[in-house]
């Protein structure tokens, strides 16, 4: 039997971010275990980049909880030598539909309120300022960037070794054993004994949660890759800034070879280990129609690359963050809803704070694993 202090089931971001968390706060023994593999392909934080913004509609803790993480992604930066966030700027764009307007107007008066820049743009300033984009008007949030998600993985993996953390990949866990000390059971028959588990699984966590927590719904997200034809250069950070409209997303070529372009939610509740990895012909149509209507310099762009990804929903899209309240001794990060990226090194910090049985450094009672 193995042991370790702490056990992290799941290794893309948010696992990564608390066992970098804990490897600089303490002294124990760290464990780490992936079925796939540390910030696998499959995991919902594995792409070239990811949006961060403090522009959350009325969700004012998220915004909140936005500027104490950019704080920390610049930490992250000058340890590692790498840059990982790229200013850009985040356009909500006015669309069809009334939910994005009410997204605008939440998002100004949050923002405003918390004293951040942030401007509304008519029609005609936008056509000036932003030349690449046709629509009424929108918000514009200029502390927004893309963070580098691929490298952000890289950096942290990369200082696993430094700081002495044991890594098992290619281990599925099928069980927790609570009768004693915490006990980790992997499909293969291998057993790790720990003071304490932390379960960051994604897509995957309703396998191992107990009767009584928040379930997640685990969906099958497509983005395609739009290479320009034109100035490649109109469409990087500086002069093309992330926007969304109607659900829609784009993320300007900042360590890719495209723009991206999504929908951010697609209801279509999957089984993450039978999902289709390839794109839908519809889904690149419904994207490219998007960009034609809102971005016409786009409309003839070569779909380069495709991706499909997972997100594990919650039902109300708050994340769940805490200890289990019948076992302390087991702390839960899910449900990150699409959203929890741009809050990685901070999750991993409020984590290791309940490891360590520290006060956690906000609140976390609307975040608990039991509601």
């Amino acid at each position: 039997m193995m042991e370790a202090d702490v056990c992290i089931v799941g290794g893309g971001i948010m696992g990564l971010a608390v066992a970098h968390a804990l490897a600089k706060a303490s002294k124990l023994q760290l464990l780490i275990i992936d079925r796939h593999g540390l910030g696998n392909e499959y995991c919902a934080s594995n792409d070239f980049g990811r949006i961060f913004c403090y522009a959350n509609g009325a969700r004012r803790r998220h915004t909140q909880m936005a500027i104490e993480s950019l704080k920390l992604w610049r930490e992250l930066e000058q340890e590692s030598g790498e840059e990982l966030f790229v200013p850009s700027g985040f356009l909500a764009l006015e669309g069809e539909t009334a939910r994005g307007t009410k997204f605008i107007s939440q998002s100004y008066e949050t923002l405003n309120g918390l004293g951040l820049p942030v401007e509304l743009l008519e029609e005609a300033e936008l056509r000036v300022r932003f030349p690449q984009f046709r629509a009424k008007g929108g918000l514009l949030d200029p502390g927004a960037g893309v963070l580098l998600a691929a490298r952000a993985l890289g950096v942290y993996r990369s200082m696993l070794g430094q700081w002495g953390v044991n890594v098992l990949e290619g281990e599925k866990v099928v069980r927790l054993d609570l009768s004693g000390r915490p006990e980790v059971e992997t499909e293969g028959g291998r057993r790790i004994r720990c003071r304490k588990v932390v379960l960051t699984p994604g897509a995957w966590s309703n396998s191992l949660l107990r009767e009584g927590l928040v379930r997640v719904t685990p969906t099958r997200q497509q983005v395609i890759y739009l290479r320009p034809t034109g100035d490649s250069l109109r469409f990087r950070p500086g002069r093309f800034p992330i926007f969304t409209v109607d659900k829609y997303y784009g993320i300007p070529i900042a360590g890719a070879d495209g723009v991206k372009v999504g929908y951010h939610g697609t209801p279509e509740e999957v089984d993450p280990d039978l999902v289709l990895r390839t794109v839908d012909s519809e889904a690149i149509e419904a994207c490219r129609s998007v960009v034609h209507r809102y971005v016409p310099e786009l409309a003839d762009s070569e779909v380069v690359r495709t991706k499909v990804c997972l997100y594990d929903m919650t039902e109300n899209k708050n994340f769940v963050i805490g200890a289990d309240p019948e076992c302390r001794d087991v702390i839960y990060g899910y449900g990150f809803s699409g959203n929890g990226f741009k809050f990685a090194p901070l999750v991993g910090r409020l984590l290791a704070e309940l490891v360590l049985e520290k006060p956690p450094s906000i609140r976390l009672d609307r975040l608990s694993p039991v509601r």
